[in-house]
């Protein structure tokens, strides 16, 4: 478990006390170049980064006991630059992070920032209507590690399974002797 820097602690006991303070997401997608994005009504600046402010939605992370969710992440009254971003832009696959940041109301400067999500992106989705929107699926990075692996039938494989078995280190072309045929007279007899 991370723990909080100080500035962070010092916002949660504020919490604990009663006020409010506001709690922002930090979106990392890692396209090149990484785009950096944020829920809050403004550009906030973490880590060296400044995140820029976009209307974008994201689903809430639930976290359930043996379930890997997916999330969602929709840009709603797309412009033409989220548009060109969904469909020029070769996004499957990219990575997405998504963070928890805890901002000072006092001086609008995030504290800490917790990783909450992360995961690669799916292909995205075009809703045309009223209000035209880009909704980009991603799935959780423990789904990657949960899915069957090719097994190869070859001497790596079988010494990766099991330690110091050559049974497949054999090269038929090299390894056997050379058959040796008999003449065509000896069956002429």
């Amino acid at each position: 478990m991370r723990t909080m820097n100080a500035a962070a602690l010092a916002l949660m006991a504020r919490i604990q006390a009663g006020e409010q303070i506001p709690m922002v997401q930090l979106v990392q997608i890692g396209t090149a170049p990484v785009l950096y994005r944020t829920t809050a009504g403004c550009d906030v600046v973490w880590s060296g980064q400044t995140y820029a402010a976009a209307s974008i939605q994201i689903d809430p992370v639930e976290d359930a006991r043996g379930e890997l969710r997916g999330l969602n992440i929709t840009l709603p009254a797309v412009t033409s630059d989220q548009l060109s971003l969904a469909l020029t832009v070769q996004i499957e696959g990219v990575s997405l992070l998504v963070y928890d940041a805890l901002v000072d109301p006092l001086t609008g400067v995030v504290a800490d920032a917790v990783l909450a999500w992360s995961g690669s992106l799916n292909v995205p989705a075009i809703e045309d209507g009223e209000t035209a929107s880009v909704v980009i699926s991603a799935e959780h990075r423990g789904v990657r590690a949960l899915r069957v692996k090719p097994s190869r039938y070859t001497d790596d494989e079988q010494r990766r399974l099991y330690t110091g078995d050559s049974s497949l280190n054999s090269d038929p072309a090299t390894d056997a002797a050379p058959l040796a045929w008999p003449a065509a007279s000896y069956f002429r007899q």
